[in-house]
């Protein structure tokens, strides 16, 4: 037979783990908006990437 003190023991360690799950969701819920935002940035880049491309092949067909 398992004593009340059993019960309260478990119920704090359950309470615990609870806790730290919930701080480890709002680290990786940050986590995922730098990411987010790192993503939006190079997808910035790679647009930029192209248009200089661009640029570059209408100078070479100036030149050309």
């Amino acid at each position: 037979m398992i004593s009340k003190e059993v019960v309260e023991e478990r119920k704090q360690t359950i309470q615990g783990d609870i806790e730290r799950l919930e701080k480890t969701i709002a680290e990786v819920g940050k986590q995922q908006d730098q990411l987010q935002a790192n993503m939006f940035a190079l997808h910035g880049a790679l647009q930029q990437c192209d248009q200089f491309l661009e640029m570059f092949d209408k100078e070479n067909e100036k030149d050309g």
